[in-house]
C-alpha cells in the first residue's frame, strides 16, 4: 500500500540478500572454486511450534564433509590471496544457501550429529539473526559444531502471536516480568526439542542475553555454556525496580532497541572519554533534556514501542531507519548497510508482538525490573561475558556478579567495538567464541 512500504514477500527478499553475502564470506582468505564444490551448507526457513501462528525463523549452517576442495595451504593463502578483500570476501560464492518459505519443510529440522556441538545464536532486541552476517561462516568452521540461529518469537522474521500480558495493583512485579520472559523463553524451548538438540552453547546479544540468561536458569540440563554479548539487565536501580508497570500493547497497532533506536546512556559506563576507533564506533548520545526525558517516559510508560512510531510514520519509516544505520553502522560497505537497513525496516515494520515485552522486563533507562543480579548465581554452566570496549554497557556489572558466581567464568572486552561488536569488530569476536567453545575450562579465567 502507498503507507505501508512493507510486505510478506519483500521482507522475505529483504532477509534472503542480507543472508546471501554469508555466501561470499571465505575461510582464511582461499576461495572455493565454487559453491557446489564448498562444504558449508546453510538453510533459512519457518520451524513451526505449537498453538496458533507460532513459528521461529531458523538459520541452520553445517558442514557436510570436510573442505577438500579448499586449499589452505600457506602456498595456496599467499596464491588466493588477491581473490579477497579486507573483510575475507570473494566474488565466487563459497556457501549452499538455501532460502526456505514453507512452514512445514522437515529440512528445516536438523538435530545435531553424534558427538556435534549445538551453538544457538540469539540476535537482541529490535534485530533479527541477519545481524550476524558477517560472522556466520567463521563460526561455522567452529570443530564438531552446528551453527542455529533463530528469531526470538514475535520478532524478526518469526510469526507475530499477540502477545498479551495483565496486571492489577495486587500483581506482584515478578510475575508480569516471569511472563514476559516465558513468552520468548517456552517458545525457544519447544524449538529446541523440534530440532533435537540435548544440550547447546547458547550466544545472546543484549536482550537476547538477558533471555538466554533466564532460559539457562530455567533448564540448566539444557545449556553446555552460556555467552552473553553485552547483556542487558545486569545492573541493579531500586528506582527502575519501583517503576510503574506500562499500559497492554493497543490492540489498533496490530502492526527490533537494539537497532532502531539509541537508549538512553548509562551515566556509569566506562570510556565515554575514549577516542573514536578507526571503525568510528559511536559514543553514547549526550543526556536528553528535560522535555524529551519527559516525553521518552510517557511513550515507555504507554508501551509506545519503536517500532510502532516507524510503522506509524507511513512512507517516512524507511527514511527513520536510515537515520539510525547510516549513523551506526558508517564503518560497512555501501551495499552492505543498504541491505541492513532494508532488512531492519521489513522486521521492524512487521506487526507488533514481541516488542511489547521490552518494557515490562526493562524499566526506563533499560534496567532490568527483576535484575540478572540477583540471579546470576544460581547459574549452573560456565558462563561467558562479552563487550565492546567502547560499548555502553557497562562491564563493571558483569565483574561484580562475576564475585557471586559458583561456575567458571570469563569476561573479555573486544578492541574497536561498541555494543553490535560482532558487527564492529568479526575478526576479534568470533575468535573470541572460537576460544570459548574449543578450550576446556579451569575455573581460572
Amino acid at each position: 500500500t502507498w503507507w505501508s512500504r512493507s510486505s510478506k514477500e519483500q521482507a522475505q527478499l529483504a532477509e534472503a540478500r542480507l543472508l546471501s553475502r554469508l555466501q561470499y564470506f571465505s575461510f582464511k582468505g582461499v576461495a572455493s572454486t565454487s559453491a557446489d564444490n564448498s562444504s558449508t551448507v546453510a538453510r533459512v526457513g519457518l520451524v513451526p511450534l505449537s498453538g496458533k501462528n507460532r513459528q521461529i525463523n531458523t538459520l541452520i549452517i553445517h558442514q557436510i564433509s570436510s573442505p577438500s576442495s579448499v586449499d589452505t595451504s600457506k602456498a595456496a593463502v599467499e596464491a588466493k590471496d588477491h581473490e579477497t578483500d579486507d573483510q575475507g570476501r570473494t566474488p565466487i560464492a563459497q556457501t549452499r544457501l538455501d532460502m526456505k518459505t514453507a512452514t512445514d519443510d522437515e529440512s528445516m529440522i536438523s538435530p545435531p550429529a553424534p558427538g556435534e556441538s549445538a551453538i544457538v545464536v540469539c540476535h537482541g532486541y529490535g534485530a533479527g539473526l541477519g545481524f550476524f552476517f558477517r560472522n556466520y561462516l567463521s563460526l561455522s568452521q567452529i570443530p564438531n559444531s552446528k551453527i542455529y540461529a533463530i528469531d526470538w518469537l514475535g520478532m524478526g522474521s518469526s510469526s507475530r502471536p499477540d502477545f498479551k500480558f495483565k496486571h492489577t495493583p495486587k500483581t506482584s512485579m515478578k510475575n508480569v516480568v516471569r511472563d514476559s520472559e516465558d513468552f520468548f523463553v517456552e517458545g525457544l524451548e519447544e524449538w529446541r526439542q523440534i530440532q533435537q538438540i540435548e544440550k547447546m552453547v547458547l550466544v545472546g546479544h543484549s536482550l537476547g542475553g538477558y533471555l538466554s540468561t533466564v532460559y539457562a536458569l530455567k533448564y540448566p540440563h539444557r545449556v553446555e555454556k552460556l555467552i552473553l554479548v553485552s547483556p542487558v539487565g545486569i545492573p541493579e536501580n531500586p528506582e527502575a525496580q519501583m517503576a510503574p508497570l506500562p499500559s497492554p500493547p493497543s490492540q489498533q497497532d496490530n502492526d527490533s532497541q537494539d537497532s532502531t533506536h539509541t537508549q538512553p546512556k548509562d551515566t556509569t559506563s566506562p570510556n565515554h572519554s575514549q577516542t573514536q576507533t578507526q571503525q568510528s564506533i559511536p559514543r553514547a548520545p549526550p543526556a536528553p533534556s528535560s522535555w524529551v526525558r519527559k516525553l521518552a517516559l510517557g511513550a515507555w510508560e504507554r508501551n509506545i514501542t519503536p517500532q510502532s512510531i516507524m510503522r506509524f510514520s507511513g512512507p517516512f519509516g524507511p527514511s527513520l531507519v536510515a537515520a539510525y544505520t547510516s549513523r551506526r553502522f558508517s564503518f560497512l560497505e555501501e551495499d552492505e548497510l543498504r541491505d541492513l537497513n532494508n532488512y531492519i525496516y521489513h522486521i521492524s515494520s512487521k506487526s507488533g508482538s514481541g516488542e511489547y515485552a521490552l518494557s515490562t522486563i526493562l524499566a526506563p533507562g533499560a534496567y532490568a525490573r527483576w535484575p540478572l543480579m540477583d540471579r546470576l548465581k544460581d547459574l549452573k554452566m560456565p558462563t561467558v561475558f562479552l563487550y565492546g570496549e567502547s560499548d555502553w554497557m557497562d562491564y563493571r556489572a558483569a565483574e561484580k556478579a562475576r564475585k557471586t558466581m559458583s561456575v567458571p567464568t570469563a569476561l573479555k572486552r573486544i578492541p574497536n567495538a561498541g555494543h553490535h561488536l560482532y558487527l564492529d569488530n568479526p575478526p576479534a569476536f568470533d575468535k573470541a567464541i572460537f576460544q570459548v567453545i574449543t578450550r576446556p575450562w579451569d575455573g581460572s579465567s
